[in-house]
């Protein structure tokens, strides 16, 4: 398995959903995980999604330009610290906002 990509814990009234994709170790850097959420953003721009939040970390920088890359915004960095593998570390939060809700405000 190269690795996968997801939309979960959708919110129907509010019309948001999480964004999580993860890419094997062996298949990273290759451009696979750019392609998978491409593909997956194709197919939710016609559902009755509204927005995609994501979120990653401040020192994983390749996923950032992956959510950057397809059309997700930067929101803010977290002040709160955790560590992880032995380094301090933040989250760094995303929100990707569906057009066809754009054109209807």
């Amino acid at each position: 398995m190269l690795g996968r990509v997801n939309i979960v814990d959708i919110d129907e009234s509010r019309k948001i959903g999480h964004l999580g994709y993860r890419v094997g170790q062996v298949h990273t850097g290759k451009g696979v995980a750019k392609r998978a959420l491409k593909l997956l953003m194709e197919l939710v721009t016609d559902l009755d999604i509204k927005q995609i939040e994501a979120k990653t970390t401040t020192n994983n920088i390749a996923s950032q330009k992956v959510l950057e890359n397809n059309g997700f915004e930067y929101i803010e960095s977290s002040d709160e610290e955790f560590e992880m593998d032995g380094q301090k570390l933040n989250f760094v939060y995303y929100l990707w906002t569906n057009k066809r809700f754009r054109l209807l405000n």
